[in-house]
């Protein structure tokens, strides 16, 4: 049996609530962030997300992060977890869509307009909304980009396409 070293940490939320005057509610947060990093009164909201692992390498008490030893975290132990599943189905974009494991805004384009919207199977990661972009190529096929994040985009029962 080999053994290893986890770094895994939780984050805890921490709050300051404070009363600023501006001009603009850009000034105002600029001042509010400003206050509340001056003032002692900040409270713990007694809420924390879940442990994940920010880095581990093979070893019994070793340094993950000491000189390159850190070796690839798994998407599901990470603190954005695994990234949501995005399935397409044919015959030509719009078709089906179903999202599985959190939440991704969809952008569907074509010559007559374009469509955006979010979806979601909750919970959605922390941190990540990808936006899943589709558009159909002169083949009929789907031309597919993911920005904003990680997307995991399935499409099926488009003709000459099935696949991950």
């Amino acid at each position: 049996m080999t053994w290893y070293t986890v770094q895994a940490s939780y984050p805890a939320w921490y709050a300051n609530t404070v009363s600023v005057q501006a001009e603009t509610p850009e000034e105002a947060l600029e001042k509010a962030i400003e206050a509340a990093n001056d003032d002692p009164n900040w409270k713990s909201l007694d809420h924390c997300g879940p442990t994940h692992v920010d880095a581990y390498c093979m070893g019994r008490d070793e340094d993950p992060w000491d000189g390159g030893k850190s070796l690839p975290i798994p998407a599901r132990f990470t603190e954005h977890g695994e990234p949501p599943v995005v399935t397409l189905t044919g015959p030509r974009p719009p078709g089906g869509v179903e999202v599985t494991g959190g939440t991704v805004r969809l952008r569907l384009v074509d010559d007559a307009a374009t469509v955006t919207t979010e979806v979601s199977d909750p919970p959605p990661p922390p941190g990540s909304k990808p936006v899943v972009t589709i558009r159909p190529r002169p083949d009929g096929a789907p031309d597919i980009e993911v920005t904003g994040g990680k997307a995991i985009v399935r499409v099926q029962g488009w003709e000459g396409v099935d696949h991950d």
